[in-house]
This record gives structure tokens, sequence and C-alpha cells, in this order.
């Protein structure tokens, strides 16, 4: 009895020891980045956590995702809030208050709706969301000039509408395979389509007046940003580039700023001195580039 008793007793005690050495491992992602007004990168921290026994077998796990802000350089990273099972798209912050919007509600290559947030100093639980919904769904969106309205577009129409929903105008309609609309600084909305089958920038005025002008495929980019310094200068995607176009030169033309460019969206700071973005190529990372370094590169900041 005595012997039994020893070795019941060794048994118990080494299944204590392995459930005492279940570990966690941690694994974090990174992407989707933008900016908040005061130039802090916004960007979705994904957070995979595997529990597993002592021998190594997997006993759970959770994946969590919360929009998260940090400097420049990748230092002061700060959760802003939980956003698991529903990660923002295309992060804009506002030009002149501290609320950034973003897509949500992505069906059949639309979105749903664009949320609207408040990220001032504090403790926000999303009470103070604003959701404007869309139906059957947007493409793409951005703030107006002066952050009272936001511009979206349809795969054929660019409308402006108030924040609260009411007073939607259309700016221009008729159009191809509309993919991605910015304003926010100066008075043109500038806008993807296609047209003679090519992928165009196209520019009009915010209050849908004038003519509309379309640029010429040399001077066209994909993805476009207006720079707050100079609203006659645009950044965006062409031949695999990374490019700058001045609209207000006689024969408009992109100027290469880095080459063999891998990035999925390129945001432009608010004060237009740097840009950051991912790659679809890579699981995780924020990258950027300093616009004003003489010699351009990209830096992983995250």
């Amino acid at each position: 009895m005595v012997r039994f008793f020893v070795v019941v007793s060794c048994l118990l005690l080494a299944v204590s020891l392995l459930g005492c050495s279940e570990k966690i491992e941690n694994s974090y992602f990174y992407y989707g980045p933008g900016w908040t007004r005061l130039n802090k990168v916004a960007f979705i921290t994904g957070l995979q956590s595997v529990r597993k026994d002592a021998i190594g077998t997997q006993l759970g796990s959770t994946y969590t995702e919360t929009l998260t802000t940090m400097e420049a350089d990748g230092t002061g990273a700060s959760v802003l809030f939980d956003v698991t099972g529903a990660p923002p798209y295309h992060i804009s912050s506002s030009p002149t208050t501290d609320y950034i919007a973003y897509l949500d509600g992505l069906r059949g290559g639309l979105f749903a709706k664009v949320v609207i947030r408040n990220i001032a100093a504090g403790a926000h639980t999303g009470a103070d969301a604003i959701e404007l919904a869309f139906n059957p769904g947007i493409v793409s969106f951005d703030w107006s000039n002066n952050a009272l309205k936001i511009v979206y577009v349809t795969t054929t129409e660019v409308h402006t509408v108030n924040l609260d929903g009411t007073g939607d105008t259309a700016v221009e309609t008729g159009l191809t395979d509309v993919s991605f609309v910015t304003w926010k600084y100066g008075t043109k909305v500038a806008f993807v389509h296609v047209s003679g089958g090519n992928s165009i920038l196209s520019l009009k005025n915010g209050d849908g007046t004038g003519a509309r002008t379309d640029l010429a495929v040399a001077a066209s980019v994909n993805k476009p940003q207006i720079s707050s310094a100079n609203t006659n200068l645009i950044y965006g995607i062409a031949g695999g580039a990374l490019c700058s176009v001045d609209i207000s030169a006689g024969t408009p033309a992109t100027t290469e700023v880095l080459g063999s460019f891998a990035g999925e969206l390129p945001r432009l700071s608010p004060d237009a001195t740097k840009v950051v973005y991912s790659k679809a190529s890579e699981d995780t990372g924020v990258y950027l580039i300093d616009l004003t370094a003489a010699t351009k590169a990209e830096t992983k900041i995250k």
C-alpha cells in the first residue's frame, strides 16, 4: 500500500507540474495604416494568442484586433479601441478635427458603410461613432476639405454627403469602373476611373460645378493623395512606382518618387512630409517613406 501511494503521489505531482507549465505564445500582425490629424500613424494590430501545454500541444487560441496609434518613428504605441471582427478599411483622418473615418461591411467588392469615430484624448466606447450606410455599397471615400462632408464613389458616380447623411449631391455621373476618390485638401476632388480602356485620374470641383478635367494616361496615378502643402501636387502609384504629378504644369506627367513600390495604399501624412503603407506581399508590417529626405527609401516602422 505504501508503494502504491508513492506511485500515485508522483503521478499527481507530474500532472500538476505539467499543468503549471502551460504557456501562451503571442504573434502580432500590423497592417492597414493611415494617419491622425496630428501626424500619428493609425494602424491595426492583430494579436494571435495560442495556449500550449508543456509538450507543445495546442490547447486553445484567441485572435483580437485593435486600432492603434504610434509616432512616425514607430515609438509610443497606444490602443484606441477594439475592432475585432470589423477591421477598418482605408483609414482617413479629418483635416480639421480629432475624428477618423473608415470603411466597414465589405461584401461583393463594395462597402456597406462609413464609420466615423472620435479619437480625441480620453476613453471612447463607440457611443460617439457615426455610421453612414450605403445600399448596395460604395468603393471609396474621403473627407471634404472643411470636414463637414465626405466624398464617396460608387462604380459609376461621385457624390458628397453631409456627416448626418443629408444633402447627398452628385458631383459626377456616367463614369465607368470608378476605383478611388480623394479630397481633404484644396477645392478639387480627384478620382480614378476607366476611360478609353485606360485607368485615368480626373479632377472636379467638390461642389460639382465646372467641367471635369481628365489627365492623360502619362499623368495619371492610382490611389491618389492630394498634398496639404501644395494642392496641385498629387501622389499615387503608377507603373509599379510611387509617383507624384503636378497638375498645375502645362503638360502634367508623373515623377517617380520610389521605384519598385509594393505598398497597397500609400497614405500621405497631414503635413505632406511622409507616406505610410503596408504591403499585400507581407503578412505584417507598417512602412514609411520620408519625402523630405534627399534619397527616398522605405523604412519598416512596425
